[in-house]
């Protein structure tokens, strides 16, 4: 059984050589130009970003839409404005003669793009105090999303990855009626395509987000990463997801980045004992180990393949 064979059983949660190892051997992701940048820019929607450390998700410092008063004159961008060169064409042609499966992603979703236009304190305050404005708004970003992920899945792109933290350390960032109020319907329409298409859905979101687990099953999320294991009971996770949802994550990143090599083979393998049985894993660590020291990191991956036959 070849990487992409093994990599599609186990997230179908059929039988498969072993559990996949997220070490760049399951899959690759491409976007669409103007999605996203890791660096200093402004953005096609006007949110000022400013990167702080190479590698790492920079920081929406200018927010557009601060008062969502002013939505009533902003032009949403045109998501055909996005570009798709001939060398992303090469690229992705590459990618498809690999053993891997092929991504595309669409990086700040629906909940993370509503705090990058208005600021994260107001998009919680609108939500009480102009929810019909605010509504307006997610319709936009739901017409927008959805052109985007058209574009996405007719690349042929396997697995249509999305961005949406909406967890702190300890509880969602909001409600599970108002996430159900005014999140979960705008995923749902987004999601009717790549559903339609057969296309698997990763959701990440960082943060305690056991709540909302099967609300996400419901509008089709196959895959839920990264399972923060210092917000989250992985155990009730994996009760949660059983045989329904694929999980891509659930290894503390903390002891990689704190621990010794002896903790973090320890970790490792409290974790496969978990989420291994029954497949629908993807072994991976629940936050990027940019930074960890050498040893953690390489104790980390040994492990993960020690073990990673069934």
């Amino acid at each position: 059984m070849n990487t992409r064979a093994n990599t599609l059983a186990a997230l179908h949660f059929n039988p498969s050589a072993r559990v996949p190892v997220f070490d760049g051997t399951v899959w690759e992701a491409v976007q669409l130009g103007g999605n996203f940048r890791y660096e200093s820019w402004t953005d096609p929607w006007g949110v000022v970003w400013q990167a702080e450390q190479p590698g790492m998700v920079p920081i929406d410092v200018g927010h557009p839409l601060a008062n969502l008063a002013d939505f009533d004159h902003y032009a949403l961008p045109d998501p055909w404005a996005l570009t798709w060169t001939d060398e992303d064409q090469r690229h992705l042609e590459a990618l498809k003669q690999r053993d891997i499966l092929v991504g595309g992603s669409h990086i700040k979703f629906v909940c993370e793009r509503l705090c990058c236009l208005m600021g994260m304190e107001n998009f919680m305050l609108a939500l009480y105090e102009d929810p019909d404005r605010l509504q307006r708004l997610i319709n936009g970003i739901v017409d927008y999303n959805r052109v985007c992920i058209h574009r996405l899945l007719d690349l042929g792109i396997d697995v249509l990855h999305v961005s949406e933290d909406l967890g702190t350390q300890h509880d969602l960032m909001l409600s599970p009626e108002l996430f159900r109020r005014f999140l979960l319907p705008a995923y749902e329409a987004c999601f009717e395509e790549p559903k339609r298409r057969g296309v698997l859905i990763d959701f990440h979101s960082c943060g305690a987000i056991e709540r909302i687990i099967p609300d996400l099953m419901a509008v089709g999320v196959n895959i839920l990463n990264p399972v923060q294991v210092t917000a989250n009971d992985r155990r009730r996770v994996k009760e949660q997801v059983r045989g329904k949802m694929a999980v891509l994550g659930g290894i503390d990143s903390r002891i990689v980045h704190t621990g010794t090599p002896e903790k973090v083979s320890a970790e490792v393998r409290a974790a496969f004992a978990v989420w291994a049985p029954g497949g629908g894993w993807i072994a991976a660590p629940d936050q990027l180990l940019i930074g960890a020291p050498k040893a953690n990191e390489r104790a980390f991956w040994d492990e993960c393949w020690k073990n990673a036959g069934y």
